[in-house]
């Protein structure tokens, strides 16, 4: 028997409907804030403060995600005290 939505982890729909849109959004909402309230996307925002205010004024204290769109994964490096970040 599988896993039912209810046993996943909180927000692991709205997690992979981000995964299974990234490299799309990466070509045009590259910067972007993502709101996603289950497989629903809402919106793209400048900033995380107005993702999060329309979140918060469309749900309340319900659960929803917001996620900056990021050109790749970002990796910190630390190499003879200088400070390496690649994209």
């Amino acid at each position: 028997m599988g896993i039912t939505l209810a046993q996943q982890e909180p927000l692991e729909r709205e997690r992979q409907v981000y995964e299974s849109h990234l490299e799309e959004w990466r070509h045009s909402q590259l910067g972007k804030f993502v709101l996603i309230k289950d497989e629903d996307v809402l919106g793209f925002f400048d900033s995380v403060e107005a993702a999060f205010n329309e979140g918060t004024a469309r749900f309340r204290l319900e659960p929803f995600f917001v996620k900056q769109i990021m050109p790749g994964e970002v990796v910190n490096v630390s190499f003879f005290g200088k400070r390496l970040q690649s994209v």
